[in-house]
């Protein structure tokens, strides 16, 4: 099948602005079941002849979800999509605009064309409350704590490697960045025997896409955009990136060893601590042994005073008669 490319703006937005493929896409992502989703904010991509940069896409919605472990809960989804790492910035500077304004939980996925330093196509970052004094995870449904908090979800369309095997591993597949058909990335080969309804929904949507004339005149401008951003920016959105990627590896190399560092004090606090209560044991054995060489000198020579022999008395306390005669 021939679909348009999800990554670009123009067909991505198609998929986020219907109903169904946009619940379905959200709902995967999030493992939650997606009740109700309302569009509150759009932005699309736009070249800036003055300042020579793209605008961010972003999509967001109201919408209600339904969790196992929380039931249903109001959120909001902000969605966000780049394709350089310099667009994180702008990721932090409207997540802090939208703290501020909003007064529900924020839940944000990104998509973006270029990796990081995780290997994986999709990961999340989801925040864990912990009893301080027991360790034991919470589930807090507090207005205050969800909304300085937020969840984070990311999706690496340069990882992404075709595979069936889940839900979320056969979404993923259409996003994968490769079976480009001629010298454009606008449109590719879909080349999966898929039987889930949802996926064929989602790629209806992008093989209409690549068939509609105004879909593809918009294509081919949001292309000529990229290659002329990647003409200007290119060779320092790659450096930044190898950056970013490097910076991230030396603080996993510091966290590693500052957290090997702790394994090791605890490692060498417990063996203190090991070692103290061995010797406080001994020392309690030695005492007990002392007490009991004691009582055995006291009764040798009660018995002594009584007129007992030696022989006697070992056969009565069970000893030998050194130890009688040492007493």
């Amino acid at each position: 099948m021939i679909i348009a490319n999800p990554i670009y703006d123009v067909t991505f937005k198609r998929l986020l602005e219907n109903d169904r493929t946009a619940k379905f896409f959200i709902g995967t992502i999030l493992n939650c079941k997606v009740l109700s989703l309302e569009p509150t904010v759009r932005e699309h991509t736009k070249f800036d002849k003055d300042t020579g940069k793209l605008t961010l896409f972003r999509m967001d919605f109201a919408a209600t979800i339904k969790t196992k472990e929380e039931g249903e809960k109001r959120v909001i989804i902000e969605m966000q999509k780049a394709m350089h790492l310099a667009d994180v910035t702008r990721f932090r500077e409207y997540l802090g605009t939208e703290y501020i304004k909003s007064e529900l939980p924020i839940i944000s996925i990104y998509i973006l064309g270029f990796n990081l330093s995780v290997d994986s196509p999709a990961f999340g970052n989801v925040p864990v409350y912990r009893d301080l004094r027991t360790n034991e995870q919470l589930h807090p449904h507090d207005d205050f704590v969800e909304q300085l908090t937020h969840s984070a979800y990311f999706v690496q369309t340069q990882r992404i490697k075709p595979s069936l095997s889940t839900k979320l591993d056969r979404l993923l597949s259409v996003f994968e960045q490769a079976n480009f058909i001629g010298g454009s990335e606008t449109t590719k080969s879909y080349p999966l025997e898929v039987d889930d309804p949802e996926i064929k929904a989602v790629l209806e949507i992008l093989h209409y896409a690549a068939a509609d004339a105004q879909a593809r005149e918009e294509l081919d401008k949001e292309e000529y955009y990229r290659k002329a951003m990647e003409g200007m920016f290119g060779k320092q959105n790659r450096k930044l990136e190898q950056q970013a990627i490097e910076i991230a590896e030396q603080a996993f190399v510091i966290n590693k060893s500052k957290q090997e560092a702790e394994e090791s004090k605890q490692e060498a606090e417990e063996a203190k601590r090991e070692t103290e209560e061995a010797r406080q044991e001994a020392k309690e054995a030695k005492r007990k042994i002392d007490e009991a060489k004691q009582r055995e000198k006291e009764t040798v020579k009660n018995l002594r005073n009584k007129g007992f022999s030696s022989k006697e008395i070992a056969a009565i306390l069970n000893i030998t008669i050194e130890q009688v005669e040492e007493s």
